[in-house]
């Protein structure tokens, strides 16, 4: 249990120290036509994917909550409002909790619109309007035995290169604490990070990620089911712990509760993303890091799809905006 709580505390941090954003990445594709940002998301992914790779090819059970999914029309649609909601809100699930940690308290309404957008999806869902998403198998256990262990192979060579790079790049002449610490993290590293917790998180939690969590709570409300245990809640915290250290440490905290709570962008932007996760199901932490890594091809599906809804959003917006229509 405090393995899991110090896991998900260190991708607080590296997520924080990285600024890690898929409104980010796309926005400097865009404006830049670089892909960093965007490629170090598949890298955690990869980093992630290996590890419950190596679980499943020791025989070692994934425990905690189950992996759900949703048919390919409502992952891909609900991959395109949540991605429509991120650009609204100028920051995805990560970005939004890393702002919040920085004090901006505007985010707060991001994330309350975000369950009831999810409310709203669910309440759909408890009439049969829309399928509930079904419990899912690991795609891994389905693998032959020989392709498996090519894929494990390729991985480890992959993670391997990906090691040397680190190695050659790094200053050797830091102490541990000076690399923990530095002011911002190489993209390559905050991937290993957030890739490597958050694979060891799905051995011991399930379906981890706080999107979840949040979707489960609109679920609670709208079916009167159990709501999500208080495990679920403190890995919540222990990520948003791990932003705020981060934040504090680097000096980056700026409180900014003399601002309205929230603007139309943040009311709009997260009842999209509640909607779209409720559908997906999760936010674009959970298809990064849980569903991507369990070989899933709707959430690889999912995640186009995100990306597209933040390129048509960010694009309508710059219309609107330089019509004269917003101010």
């Amino acid at each position: 249990m405090w393995l899991s709580f110090v896991l998900v505390f260190f991708i607080g941090f590296a997520a924080h120290r990285a600024s890690l954003c898929t409104v980010r990445a796309v926005m400097q594709w865009l404006e830049q036509r670089r892909s960093s940002l965007l490629v170090s998301f598949f890298y955690a992914s990869l980093w992630a994917s290996l590890t419950t790779g190596l679980f499943v090819w020791a025989g070692i059970p994934i425990t905690g909550r189950p992996v759900l999914s949703s048919g390919w029309f409502y992952s891909v649609a609900g991959g395109l409002l949540f991605g429509m909601g991120a650009a609204v809100n100028g920051g995805c699930s990560l970005s939004t909790l890393q702002r919040l940690a920085d004090g901006e308290v505007r985010m707060l309404t991001t994330l309350v619109f975000f369950v009831l957008g999810s409310f709203g999806v669910v309440l759909l869902q408890s009439v049969a309007a829309v399928p509930f998403p079904r419990v899912d198998s690991l795609w891994w256990s389905a693998l032959s035995p020989c392709t498996l262990r090519a894929l494990v192979l390729m991985l480890l060579i992959w993670a391997t290169w990906q090691l040397t790079l680190l190695w050659r790049c790094a200053d050797l002449q830091r102490r541990p604490d000076q690399w923990l610490l530095a002011p911002r993290y190489r993209l390559s590293l905050a991937a290993l990070v957030l890739g490597l917790c958050s694979g060891l998180l799905f051995l011991l939690e399930g379906a981890w990620t706080y999107t979840n969590y949040l979707r489960e709570l609109g679920v609670s409300w709208a079916v009167g089911s159990a709501a999500p245990g208080w495990r679920r809640f403190i890995l919540a915290v222990c990520l948003f712990v791990g932003m705020v250290a981060s934040s504090v440490q680097g000096r980056k905290f700026v409180w900014r509760g003399a601002r309205p709570l929230g603007g139309w962008r943040n009311i709009l932007g997260g009842g999209l993303m509640g909607m779209g996760g409720a559908l997906v199901p999760g936010g674009n932490d959970t298809v990064l890091l849980v569903l991507m890594p369990s070989l899933s091809l709707q959430a690889l599906a999912s995640f186009v799809s995100m990306l597209l809804g933040i390129f048509g959003m960010v694009k309508l917006m710059r219309v609107i905006e330089d019509g004269g229509f917003v101010r």
